[in-house]
């Protein structure tokens, strides 16, 4: 799913006019017509990121521009951003981790670093000056932490508020919500060893290769192309304890192919379990796993 920015709603003023009057020894009233102008907020802002998904542990740029169409510049406007805080049961749960540095552009030139406060509600930008009908862009870095999400139903919804109390009495603090979405993904990684160590020239030497998949999908397809120096004689090979018939995998000069190119075995690993701990928030990930055990006489 793409991120999605939230939709603002323009305020409407409505206004129509009573006048009273004599009509001889006769009081009359008569109402006017209703008349309706849209008011815009002397301030906007907007929220984004440069990536529409997001993984556990990696980096989310996310952009904040406020624009002041007013005809007086801002003073000390605060920025308030939520870093996707949410609650879910009775805890407050924060997915994502500041990393910064944060930079400011007025009207897309630099204006060099600003740095945020840590507040109850997140992160806080104070930006001293948005000149008239001009706009003011931060640009900063996130981590999606151990509390974000790993199910491909997650999203990490960021809000960020906008308030200036002394711009104009009638505009309120204005705010923009962003959503990030989980990528869809298999992530495999790889471990293997080798028993016994040390080994002697004749004996039967036996690898063992740990497939684990963190990602929320199945890695599907899987092929292990592993070459043996030297190579080793009379091999045997199993995946998850069920041995794999000769058929099924090519070895040709020391290197064996899991499964052959004209098998019709495959190799799926499993995705990942992500749970989310009830009393802290935190989500633990269980990767998915395949053994494969590949064993041969050194020779």
């Amino acid at each position: 799913m793409k991120g999605e920015s939230s939709t603002k709603m323009a305020t409407i003023i409505t206004n129509r006019a009573t006048v009273n009057y004599n009509n001889g020894s006769v009081t009359s009233t008569v109402v006017s017509n209703t008349v309706s102008t849209q008011l815009n907020n002397g301030l906007e802002i907007n929220k984004t990121a440069l990536t529409e998904t997001y993984r556990p542990d990696r980096d989310i740029t996310y952009v904040i521009t406020v624009t002041n169409n007013g005809s007086t510049a801002t003073e000390r406007l605060t920025v308030t951003d939520d870093l996707g805080a949410y609650l879910s049961g009775g805890n407050r749960i924060v997915p994502l981790t500041y990393i910064g540095p944060s930079q400011l552009f007025i009207n897309g030139i630099s204006i060099g670093e600003i740095t945020p406060i840590t507040v109850t509600d997140g992160i806080l930008f104070v930006i001293d000056n948005i000149p008239a009908n001009s706009n003011a862009q931060i640009i900063y870095v996130a981590r999606a932490n151990e509390f974000a999400g790993g199910n491909v139903d997650s999203c990490i919804i960021n809000t960020v508020t906008a308030d200036n109390d002394c711009f104009c009495p009638c505009d309120e603090p204005v705010s923009d919500s962003y959503s990030v979405c989980v990528d869809v993904f298999a992530d495999l990684r790889v471990v293997k060893c080798a028993c016994p160590d040390p080994v002697v020239c004749g004996e039967r030497l036996n690898y063992v290769i740990e497939l684990y998949n963190y990602g929320n999908i199945p890695a599907t397809d899987v092929v292990i192309t592993d070459t043996f120096t030297p190579p080793l004689t009379d091999i045997a090979v199993s995946v998850n304890g069920s041995v794999i018939p000769e058929g099924d995998y090519s070895y040709v000069n020391g290197t064996l192919i899991l499964p052959a190119s004209d098998s019709e075995f495959e190799i799926t690993v499993p995705a990942a379990s992500f749970i989310r701990d009830g009393q802290t928030g935190e989500v633990s990930v269980t990767p998915g796993n395949v053994t494969v055990n590949i064993s041969g006489i050194v020779s």
